[in-house]
């Protein structure tokens, strides 16, 4: 055997084992620190695996496990995230991208998330400002909130009630009702009168998915989504 070739084969042989034994780990702090860049999350765990390991050059994963705790998710702070994903093919250089480029395809892909109640009520906060004192609550049916707000010159309590749903791929908190009360135009009641607010557009992220299911729980709200190679 010529040295040429007993060079080459080394070569080979040392690009199999980085990409068996390095690359992986690689892969799984870069896709954990541009998960963290683009969603501000305080913590993210990236567990993935590829055979053979070269193949992970070309954007495949025969699976894939991320955990996120308080990450930002379009306007809101999702305090449990989850992504399980097997035979994914992607580019995840992506990952800060909002045009769902960053998986082209998958055999399975599921994203759950958990939203507490006082995650919901720092985005009401931030998007009622002209209501102060803001003081959120969730059960199984709706999402409950008290606060107070100037009228007239004079203060007055309010008490609101809503929903989380999802629409086109978008989840909205809609407003069911607001009562006013104490103001000098006596006791209020008006429907939408904010409109709807929205949490995020599964649309327009780095993964497009469809939500499966929005449930209102006592505390929090969960939400599943999952990839559809149709939608590609």
């Amino acid at each position: 055997m010529s040295r040429i070739v007993k060079i080459i084969l080394a070569i080979i042989i040392l690009f199999l084992v980085f990409c068996q034994l390095l690359l992986p780990g690689i892969m799984q702090g870069t896709i954990s620190h541009q998960v963290q860049e683009a969603t501000s999350a305080e913590r993210v765990d990236t567990g993935l695996s590829s055979m053979p390991g070269f193949m992970l050059l070309a954007g495949k994963l025969d699976s894939i496990h991320i955990d996120a705790d308080n990450a930002m998710i379009g306007q809101v702070k999702v305090d449990k995230l989850t992504l399980d994903g097997t035979n994914v093919w992607g580019d995840f250089s992506a990952l800060h991208s909002r045009d769902g480029s960053a998986v082209r395809s998958a055999d399975r892909l599921e994203i759950k998330g958990t939203i507490s109640q006082a995650s919901l009520e720092e985005l009401l906060k931030r998007k009622l400002e002209k209501v102060d004192n803001i003081q959120a609550t969730i059960n199984s049916e709706k999402m409950s909130a008290t606060g107070t707000v100037k009228l007239l010159g004079r203060t007055a309590d309010i008490t609101l009630e809503g929903i989380v749903f999802e629409e086109d791929g978008a989840v909205y908190f809609h407003m069911t009702r607001l009562d006013i009360k104490n103001a000098v135009l006596g006791k209020a009641v008006i429907s939408n009168f904010f409109g709807d607010i929205l949490l995020f557009d599964l649309y327009k992220m780095p993964i497009r998915c469809e939500v499966d299911d929005v449930e209102m729980q006592e505390g929090q709200v969960m939400i599943t989504a999952s990839y559809r190679n149709s939608k590609i």
